[in-house]
């Protein structure tokens, strides 16, 4: 075993040296023209948060009459922190093996776990219940977000269609659009928002905290508003990000199981909604 450490080693140091002994033999005015190395993605940080400051942004649209976000509105919130990404399968399998958790799925069999291979830990979590979302966040002392919160958090406050701005770009986020009909490793996507949080167009569809209800101003009658439906937002790898705006609600029963996941979020403290708001505008 050692004599075949020592030959991989040695062998290793012999290509260093024949490497380095032809770059001593190139002329000394021969100049090579590299390609720019392409930036490295950021790397990603489990739970990690951002703070949104408190204030005004625009929710909703005025596009059109029937939608369920109609009008568009303008709403004041407090300072609150969102989870920069999607939850992932990691994260999720931790906070399973260190409580327990099974999940509603296995009781359907059709569990979240049979959708998670270990090349798909960075991918988000799905096929998960609003109830299976809130459990997870409650368990590290946070919370779903409300719609509001989600809005604000992933359209900034000059209320555009899509987290970069007014124009469709096919390539910035994991839609329909982009081929490959399903999830892929959050963070992968230019899907950021004006306060840095990824992928709130495309991937998965996410839990909200929020009952399915008209907003304040709204004439639309519909079957389903009340307290039976929990509010899903953005889009997903199966959804036409061209058609899709952040401002789209839809609605489904807490024991819904699709390719849904979630991200948490947390009332901020005071000293917290005082450095939210000493950040540059």
């Amino acid at each position: 075993m050692l004599r075949k450490v020592f030959s991989i080693l040695l062998s290793f140091i012999l290509l260093l040296c024949l490497a380095a002994c032809g770059k001593k033999e190139e002329p000394a005015t021969t100049t090579t023209t590299q390609a720019p190395a392409e930036p490295a993605k950021p790397s990603i940080t489990p739970g990690e948060m951002v703070l949104i400051p408190a204030g005004e942004f625009i929710l909703g649209s005025s596009e059109d009459k029937d939608s369920a976000a109609y009008p568009q509105q303008k709403v004041n919130l407090p300072a609150f922190w969102i989870d920069k990404y999607e939850v992932t399968n990691y994260e999720f399998l931790d906070f399973a093996v260190k409580t327990g958790y099974a999940g509603e799925g296995a009781k359907e069999g059709k569990d979240w776990r049979q959708f998670f291979t270990p090349d798909k830990a960075k991918y988000p979590v799905v096929y998960i219940t609003w109830t299976d979302a809130d459990t997870y966040c409650k368990s590290l002392g946070k919370r779903l977000p409300t719609e509001e919160e989600w809005e604000k958090a992933a359209r900034g406050t000059d209320g555009r269609r899509y987290p970069w701005g007014e124009k469709w770009d096919a390539a910035r986020s994991n839609t329909y659009e982009a081929g490959l009909r399903n999830p892929t490793a959050v963070g992968q996507y230019d899907d950021v928002s004006p306060y840095g949080v990824h992928d709130t167009l495309g991937n998965v569809q996410e839990w909200t905290n929020s009952w399915y209800d008209a907003y304040k101003g709204s004439t639309k009658k519909d079957q389903y508003y009340g307290k039976r439906y929990r509010v899903v937002r953005g889009a997903s790898a199966r959804i036409y990000g061209a058609r899709a705006h952040l401002w789209d609600r839809s609605a489904y029963l807490p024991n819904s199981l699709y390719d849904f996941g979630c991200r948490c979020a947390k009332d901020a403290t005071s000293e917290d909604a005082a450095k939210a708001a000493a950040q540059p505008k």
